[in-house]
């Protein structure tokens, strides 16, 4: 998290910046809080900009939120005001509010060129005043909301679109209260930010000396940090020094330290290996478990197998996996503890990071399933179970939605996202008989939320129009050196 705020009143954050977070600014439990020309940019596919939780007397204003998963996130909030900020490509939505929301105004922004929704509400109720809405496949969806929408242009003279359009932003509600008419007939100017991203003023570059040296037993002839034994093995000379930090020759973005440190659970410095760690919570439901099945994992592995991969998988069996204490509801902030406690062991230098990618698996976490930054990188994923067991047909038990979503979050960590293709990630694309449902059904992938506990297997790109080749586009160097700014460059 670039921000953290709890418990807090009467902050201000003023002309600054945020971005390849997880999530930019997370404020939680807070009053008067205001947030003035401020640039959020680059964030977490899967989390995303300002993300607001029980907080009340928040103003936005004049910022700029562009390219997050979710640009501004509001959930169980009362008078939240938004006005003059510019919220476009972001890829989820530019603004979500749930959760009995009220009293949320936006008023003279941008909202524009997100890749889903412009706005999503859900039982909340909000006012829209004098914004730019354009070019989003949904301006606004409403559900079990209460929505003032009068006076908003909306891509056109013709007002909101009921149907799928190029240009004109479409309007969607159900079991809602909306007026929308009068709209206006041109684009607002003088809407939206005054300012624009600098993009060079501020840079940053991950810092990974700390993970750089491994202690590797064995005697080390030729002082490469690597024991003779395994340059043995491998058909390297121990007489000979070899730059092995910088050795990676099956390019699975493990160097062949990294290599050696894994040789003891079957990693090949010549075949790419992916390394996943589960830890799981105890769970609150006696007929339940949420440790990941053994059959099911199996599947995983089979998947990459056959891409020429080996998956290897800690579920205990290589002495980091386990089953951890009952914890349940707890915030975006607490599942950053739970990743330093359960995966890093509180280590600095603990040589799991950037070798493994992680998950953890509860009942009730901050959403159903996620990938999120455990520390500098997007090297991990949750997954809540019981949410999920909640909310899909009864017909996905367990042990299978678990792994569905497991295998998609390791997408994530594996560079896939909404930017690299239409059907991943879609919301829309599960909404059967529509045209984006039509669009993506070729796409036969985890990545498409109509096939994520149907398929454990990613597309390779063969069924046609519309279908995506993710073994070809994962980049296993993602997890370690994370940056979102390539996908719209």
């Amino acid at each position: 998290m670039g921000l953290n705020i709890e418990k807090s009143k009467k902050n201000k954050i003023q002309n600054s910046y945020a971005n390849t977070n997880g999530i930019g600014f997370f404020i939680n439990n807070s009053i008067d809080i205001d947030i003035t020309k401020c640039a959020l940019y680059d964030h977490n596919d899967n989390q995303g900009g300002i993300f607001l939780n029980d907080c009340s007397g928040i103003l936005v204003f004049n910022s700029i939120i562009r390219h997050n998963g979710f640009g501004i996130d509001i959930e169980s909030c009362q008078k939240v005001n938004i006005s003059k900020t510019n919220l476009y490509l972001n890829s989820h939505t530019g603004i979500y509010i749930e959760k009995d929301s009220n009293d949320i105004y936006i008023y003279r922004s941008n909202i524009f060129n997100n890749s889903r929704f412009g706005i999503y509400i859900l039982e909340s109720n909000c006012y829209l005043i004098k914004n730019n809405l354009y070019n989003s496949l949904f301006g606004v969806y409403l559900e079990k909301s209460n929505c003032d929408l009068r006076n908003n242009w909306w891509g056109s003279k013709r007002g909101p679109a009921f149907f799928e359009k190029e240009n004109d932003d479409r309007l969607f509600y159900k079991d809602s209260i909306v007026q929308f008419y009068p709209w206006l007939f041109n684009k607002i100017d003088k809407c939206g930010s005054d300012w624009e991203i600098d993009f060079n003023l501020y840079s940053y570059e991950i810092n990974n000396s700390q993970l750089d040296f491994i202690e590797l037993s064995g005697f080390d002839n030729d002082n490469d940090y690597i024991p003779d034994w395994w340059e043995e093995k491998w058909g390297y000379n121990p007489l000979i020094w070899n730059d092995h930090k910088n050795l990676d020759p099956d390019g699975d973005s493990l160097n062949n330290i990294q290599e050696c440190y894994t040789d003891k659970w079957g990693s090949n410095p010549f075949y790419k290996d992916i390394f996943l760690e589960f830890d799981w919570t105890k769970t609150i439901y006696i007929n339940y478990t949420n440790k990941p099945s053994k059959k099911l994992i199996s599947k995983m592995i089979s998947a990459f197998d056959k891409h020429n991969i080996s998956l290897h998988v800690d579920d205990g069996c290589f002495g980091g996996g386990e089953e951890i204490l009952q914890i349940n509801n707890f915030s975006f902030s607490d599942l950053s503890d739970l990743y330093w406690i359960y995966f890093l062991h509180n280590n600095l230098s603990n040589p799991r990071k950037n070798i493994f990618h992680y998950c953890l698996v509860c009942d009730y976490g901050p959403a159903s399933g996620f990938a999120f930054f455990g520390w500098n990188s997007l090297d991990s994923f949750l997954i809540s179970a019981q949410i999920l067991q909640n909310n899909q047909p009864p017909y996905f038990n367990r042990d299978r939605l678990i792994i569905g979503g497991s295998i998609h979050e390791l997408g994530h960590t594996l560079g896939l996202f909404v930017d690299d293709h239409g059907g991943n990630d879609n919301r829309i694309a599960t909404w059967p008989f529509t045209y984006q449902w039509w669009k993506f059904l070729s796409y036969r992938s985890c990545m498409n939320y109509w096939y994520t506990y149907k398929i454990i297997n990613f597309s390779d790109g063969s069924k046609g129009k519309n279908d995506f080749n993710d073994w070809e586009n994962m980049d296993l160097n993602f997890f370690k050196e994370t940056s979102f700014d390539w996908a719209i460059s």
